[in-house]
């Protein structure tokens, strides 16, 4: 059912939606929380001029910033409150602190594009990035020729580094503020290569990302995505060696100093997710690239370390088409 509202209670809906924090949607307007406060409480409307920008990012019409959908899914509230978790994490860290993996590389010592070439032909395509970060894979395809540039990612502050280098290289691209498990108003059935470098794997909602993708690709479209092995997750490295300290076969949530929050999945898991939502997988990549003799430097406590890299490859890759 579609009923007429008050502007405000719109934004606060498709705030919520999206879990975006009135201080990111401030931030990106130009305007302070107050204003985005008194909007949502109806106490004041925003500028006319602001109406296409508020309709842009949330990706959607200006006409239905007046509207509301009764029946618009919405997250759960457990889901909603680990995304805004999450997304608060990613806004806390300084661009200093932060470590970049993006094309050509896939992961801590995996082999790089340039020796896989998963990818192919990139000229003229379409692309999507979920968990975009700062844009960097994005700018790396746009070299290798790919025409339409999008991206994704749960962070306000992760999309103002990607926009910050784009217009730094003269580039374009559309970039949304949403979870990937939320459609913030993207194409269907538009994409050639929709991907994701060490970011798929924090979904709190496996199927629901999966069938977003399946919806935004073309038919023989492809998806290409690198996270962690889930073993790795499972392996101690203590007093000179490495031991399996949880069980794999158990699935479980990781929870790291109560500041961010994501699940491990099996490997099998994400591949029978992919097959039930029709994508055929046509590559898995589990190899390892590290130096020889870093390999035999065993590191207390290291999470990726070519030791480890040595005996479990930190990352696995996988290549599906949709059918």
């Amino acid at each position: 059912m579609t009923s007429k509202i008050q502007v405000g209670q719109n934004i606060r809906a498709l705030r919520c939606k999206r879990r975006v924090s009135q201080e990111d949607l401030a931030e990106t307007m130009g305007v302070t929380v107050q204003a985005i406060s008194k909007w949502e409480t109806g106490k004041a409307n925003p500028d006319l001029l602001l109406l296409p920008k508020l309709a842009e990012y949330f990706g959607v019409t200006i006409d239905s910033l007046f509207l509301v959908n009764e029946a618009d899914n919405l997250l759960p509230e457990a889901s909603a409150r680990l995304l805004e978790q999450n997304s608060n994490w990613w806004a806390g860290i300084a661009e200093a602190d932060m470590t970049t993996t993006a094309l050509p590389h896939y992961g801590f010592f995996t082999p790089t594009e340039d020796t896989l070439c998963l990818l192919g032909d990139m000229r003229g395509k379409t692309v999507l990035e979920l968990a975009c970060g700062g844009g960097e894979s994005l700018i790396w395809l746009e070299q290798k020729g790919a025409k339409e540039l999008w991206g994704l990612d749960i962070s306000a502050a992760q999309i103002k580094r990607a926009e910050g280098l784009f217009q730094k290289q003269e580039k374009k691209a559309k970039l949304f503020v949403s979870p990937m498990e939320l459609d913030p108003g993207l194409p269907h059935s538009h994409f050639d290569l929709v991907f994701s470098i060490y970011g798929l794997g924090w979904t709190t909602d496996l199927d629901k990302t999966i069938i977003h993708i399946a919806e935004y690709l073309k038919t023989g479209g492809r998806l290409v995505f690198a996270w962690d092995n889930p073993l790795m997750q499972c392996i101690d490295s203590q007093n000179g060696q490495h031991v399996l300290s949880r069980p794999y076969v158990q699935e479980w949530d990781v929870v790291v100093d109560e500041a961010f929050y994501r699940h491990n999945w099996k490997l099998s898991t994400y591949l029978n997710c992919l097959a039930n939502h029709g994508f055929l997988i046509e590559q898995v990549v589990e190899e390892s690239a590290y130096d020889e003799k870093e390999a035999d430097v065993f590191q207390e406590g290291r999470f990726y370390s070519a030791a480890r890299a040595k005996l479990l490859n930190p990352s696995f890759i996988v290549k599906a088409r949709k059918l």
